[in-house]
């Protein structure tokens, strides 16, 4: 579709090719669900939220990502990159009375007008080399030079990082996902995050092949983001927090594979190529399903219990069952666990890093699969906290006694996009061949070479799938047995054993911290700050410990990078006035002094 535009450079060009279709699919499938589920959750938010303006910046949202992946023109494209930023920065700002929420706002407005403006210069050298913003000009050009390439590199890695969150550029996520309401949340963490790895997968197949260093860079890159998200995840209280540091893991490991397909096009090893951009595709598309869910699910809990502090929470599997089931499905897809489709992308680039017959590489590729496999047990400790603290045991509050299973209106979402979950684990064949055909746009496989590899994977894919869903079988079979046994015979029930206590309290409950303290312990005095008082004497009258996670990035390297630079932009605050007159003259002044310079 091609309408000329009188935009400078512009022409209003769509298309879908087949990695446009594969985000496509994503931002329609979770903007349906997540649409859906608001108008429960406005409803139920007791006029907290205005109705009007998010409904607005929320559809605003979806159509500028439909669009966004149709691009065919660069300027099309910043043009819809930039209604996707405005119309999340609404979503994210719509309860701007609370201080906390004006302060990820205006966090979230610097990060992506800073990736814009890189996102802007880069394409101008790519105009400057092709003499168009067509996509397909782009890609005719003529190769740029060392210094065009390292710098257009540097620029898109920048601009889509900002968005998609790679560290150390990741500052934004944690501060406003859990400003904006959970409907808003799950379509930025579960679509808009993406668009950032979309408009890089893009870019690698106008750009062509990167080196190797590069690929290894964005490999390591990638799992030191994993890393980083899931180890600061498996910290946090607010749980709407804990699924934004998810979401930077789940994006690591997406750049690793990305890395890896990288990495099989310098070396022509097409196939490895193939299988590595698959592996990212199909971890997004994945991705984007349980983490919508899982902040679906946690807009359930905050509106029955009113808070996101997961020690708060507590016993809703009896009281919310429905939510419950639905969340201990995204929670078991989000730890990479089968038969859900979590597993299948890791399974890909675990495939890749242990096939390597590469002997230079082997030792560092043995460390990747070493380190993601790490990164999954990380992920199971924060999950199995996740759900078994807000979910199990006994209330920890009030509020958690009083809570109440929400409408149909959000249940419903939530139901498809576990489904989906289930369904892709189950059946992988489908979204991988969506995947593959998604990554053949990059790594441009001969059509014997793409047949047989996809033959190969989907094969082995089924059958680790079909395994999956025979052990979850063979489990329910033990239970049903279990179950039917007992019906036989008397049994009773009792208060589980408190190691003496015969009226154990929900005080005496593993706390978040308590739970995960095993595993973070290694952070202490790195990550985790601690101010405590110990108790002093036989009889003491009080003792206090108090611990809390900053995150190094936006707590102390931004300040510092930022601190040169105070004076410059305190300047213009001078100029502010607040007087009409002043503006006035400003205007007229720049006015007069292009007209000096044109003449």
């Amino acid at each position: 579709m091609i309408y000329p535009w009188s935009l400078p450079g512009a022409v209003f060009h769509l298309g879908i090719d087949s990695l446009s279709a594969a985000f496509l699919f994503l931002v329609l499938v979770v903007g349906f669900c997540a649409g859906i589920y608001g108008e429960g959750y406005l409803s139920a938010s007791s006029n907290h939220i205005a109705k009007a303006p998010a409904r607005f910046f929320f559809a605003a949202l979806i159509v500028s990502m439909a669009f966004l992946v149709c691009a065919r023109n660069a300027v099309l494209f910043l043009v819809c990159w930039e209604i996707m930023a405005l119309s999340a920065f609404g979503l994210v700002s719509l309860e701007h009375q609370k201080e906390d929420v004006r302060k990820a706002g205006k966090l979230y407005l610097l990060c992506t007008h800073t990736g814009s403006l890189c996102l802007l210069t880069g394409f101008a050298f790519l105009w400057k080399n092709a003499g168009s913003f067509e996509f397909g000009a782009l890609l005719a050009a003529k190769p740029l030079s060392m210094f065009e390439r390292v710098s257009v590199f540097w620029l898109f890695l920048i601009g889509f990082g900002m968005k998609a969150g790679f560290w150390p550029l990741h500052i934004w996520l944690q501060e406003a996902h859990p400003a904006a309401p959970s409907h808003a949340s799950a379509a930025m963490s579960g679509i808009m995050i993406e668009m950032g790895l979309y408009g890089l997968l893009r870019f690698f197949s106008i750009l062509g092949p990167v080196s190797i260093s590069t690929s290894v860079f964005l490999m390591v890159l990638g799992l030191f983001t994993a890393l980083f998200g899931i180890a600061f995840a498996a910290m946090q209280r607010d749980f709407k927090r804990l699924l934004a540091y998810s979401s930077i893991e789940n994006i690591g490991i997406i750049l690793a594979a990305a890395g890896l397909g990288c990495y099989g096009l310098a070396r022509g090893d097409f196939s490895l190529s193939l299988l590595g951009f698959s592996a990212a595709i199909l971890h997004t598309l994945n991705h984007g399903f349980f983490k919508s869910l899982m902040f679906l699910s946690a807009g359930a809990v905050y509106l029955a219990t009113g808070t996101r502090d997961i020690e708060s929470c507590g016993g809703l599997q009896k009281i919310m069952p429905r939510v419950a089931a639905l969340t201990a499905v995204g929670s078991l897809a989000i730890c990479g666990l089968p038969p859900l489709n979590g597993f299948t992308g890791e399974w890909l680039l675990y495939c890749g890093f242990l096939q390597m017959d590469y002997r230079r590489e082997i030792i560092f590729f043995s460390l990747a699969a070493a380190m993601l496999s790490l990164i999954g047990g990380f992920a199971v400790i924060t999950f199995t906290k996740f759900y078994g603290l807000i979910f199990l045991g006994k209330p920890h509050s009030k509020s958690a006694q009083k809570a109440k299973e929400p409408s149909s209106l959000m249940l419903i979402p939530m139901g498809i996009l576990a489904a989906l979950c289930l369904l892709i684990g189950l059946f992988p064949g489908w979204a991988l061949k969506a995947a593959f055909f998604a990554a053949s746009n990059i790594s441009h496989p001969t059509p014997l070479l793409f047949s047989a590899d996809l033959q190969k994977w989907s094969a082995l894919l089924d059958l680790v799938g079909l395994m999956g869903a025979l052990l979850w079988i063979l489990i329910a079979i033990f239970w049903a047995i279990k179950k039917t046994s007992l019906k036989k015979r008397p049994t009773e029930a009792g208060a589980t054993w408190a190691c003496g206590f015969t009226s154990p309290t929900p005080r005496m409950q593993y706390t978040g911290s308590s739970y995960s303290m095993p595993a973070t312990r290694t952070f202490d005095g790195f990550l985790i700050q601690k101010e405590s008082r110990a108790p002093n004497g036989y009889w003491p009258k009080s003792s206090s410990f108090h611990s809390r996670v900053p995150d190094p990035a936006l707590e102390t390297w931004l300040p510092k990078l930022l601190s040169p630079f105070e004076g410059l932009i305190a300047w213009p605050k001078k100029i502010q006035r607040g007087k009409l007159q002043f503006y006035l003259l400003y205007a007229a002044a720049f006015l007069i002094a292009i007209l000096i310079w044109k003449l």
